[in-house]
């Protein structure tokens, strides 16, 4: 792994518990003076500024949920690695080196052979004569071969494109939208990381151009909706198939929302808290706004509550096969300890296999290497940490460092065991 930053990294992807619930807390806050008769006395008021009704509207609520078409594709868990056209490989937050056979355990001798270029370039074709700085193909590589049905199905240590980035030189922004507006007309799905960045997302149009390109791509299934996506799905989420799935919603011209659902696998105490607390406001009738909601919301709702608070069988077969009594900690945790421990196992799959980073630097990394996947740590916007300024923040801060140096000192100690 060199120490190049990746500059063109994969956009981070927001939790779609969290999203929907938010989004219809929202609607429900505004609601009291979102009446159409309110509306119009006020609306003067929006207009100058002095009110602000986003968020508020039912009709916009309804349709991303109940409207909008949505493409699902299973979320792999791995490590996210991107291809330039001119064939560099991008680590989530490094460059992988040049001379690099290997990362993360897998062998990259496939993926650097891939006709990935070619199909890169038909996708920046799609948006004409435009000025393109650089275009990366980015994709899943399964490096955690034994979890879930990864070695039956024969993607275990595979590569799996799930999206391409395209940068383009106008800084103005004409280019990513002109380049949007042509990518959606041919039915991919996209939206705009910034001025002149473009996420072209998983979808069929994306899956039928790398299949002409012989690039391994992710399935996706495409929905009516995304209250028929959930449902469709919910079984399956609950039933700990995979880690879960990235749902794209086109919702027009660069504007599409791309977000990832998670089994209860995966600790996600914000989205239960903020699902536990929508589900006893509806409950009580939300000051008689709950009314207001489609039934299939409601039940929308409930199946993400479902699916993020159903109890993990890991845990479940942990406990079954333990009969020794768990000591009591000292004192109340500052963070969460299990939340801590997955992003501790998040950020280690944005660089390179711990071993591979003790092999190059030995001992005198180490240090280096904690202070890097602690910043990493928390960064993590799953990892719940009190607010800046807040002298239990500072408590948390020394917990999350000291389970990342604990982490790190044992991965090291079993290298330096095992290489001598």
């Amino acid at each position: 792994m060199s120490e190049e930053r990746n500059t063109l990294a994969w956009p981070s992807i927001e939790q779609l518990p969290r999203e929907i619930a938010s989004r219809i807390n929202r609607f429900l806050a505004v609601s009291d003076v979102a009446a159409t008769t309110i509306q119009r006395a006020h609306r003067r008021q929006a207009q100058l500024g002095q009110a602000d009704y986003r968020g508020g509207y039912r009709s916009r609520l309804h349709r991303w949920l109940l409207e909008e078409p949505v493409e699902t594709s299973e979320k792999y868990d791995g490590t996210n690695v991107g291809k330039l056209r001119d064939g560099k490989l991008l680590g989530r937050r490094l460059v992988i080196d040049a001379a690099a056979t290997s990362y993360q355990r897998c062998e990259l001798g496939k993926l650097r052979s891939l006709g990935t270029d070619q199909m890169l370039d038909e996708v920046v074709a799609i948006g004409g004569s435009l000025t393109v700085r650089r275009a990366a193909l980015y994709g899943e590589l399964l490096c955690n071969a034994g979890l879930y049905s990864y070695a039956t199905s024969g993607v275990a240590k595979s590569w799996q494109a799930f999206g391409a980035l395209i940068e383009f030189a106008d800084a103005s922004g004409a280019s990513a939208t002109r380049y949007a507006k042509a990518a959606t007309a041919v039915g991919l799905i996209t939206n705009r990381c910034d001025e002149t960045t473009v996420r072209v997302c998983n979808s069929r149009t994306f899956g039928e151009i790398a299949q002409r390109h012989d690039v391994p791509v992710v399935p996706t299934t495409h929905h009516l909706s995304m209250s028929a996506a959930l449902s469709r799905n919910a079984e399956w989420m609950v039933g700990e198939h995979g880690e879960g799935l990235v749902l794209s919603v086109a919702s027009g011209e660069s504007r599409a929302s791309l977000f990832k659902w998670k089994i209860s696998r995966e600790p996600q105490p914000v989205a239960v808290d903020s699902l536990t607390g929508l589900i006893e406001a509806l409950g009580r009738g939300a000051d008689g706004k709950a009314c207001l909601l489609d039934a299939q919301i409601h039940r929308m709702v409930r199946q993400l509550h479902t699916v993020a608070t159903h109890k993990d069988s890991t845990v479940a077969k942990a406990a079954a096969s333990s009969s020794a009594k768990q000591p009591k900690p000292a004192k109340p945790a500052a963070v969460n300890a299990e939340a801590v421990s997955t992003a501790i196992a998040s950020a280690l799959t944005k660089f390179d296999a711990l071993e591979a980073y003790f092999d190059t630097h030995g001992q005198p990394g180490v240090a280096t290497l904690a202070e890097r996947l602690t910043a990493e740590v928390l960064a993590d916007t799953e990892l719940p940490l009190p607010s800046e300024g807040d002298t239990a923040r500072e408590a948390a801060v020394r917990e999350v460092a000291t389970a990342v140096k604990r982490t790190v000192g044992q991965a090291f100690g079993a290298w330096k065991k095992r290489t001598g």
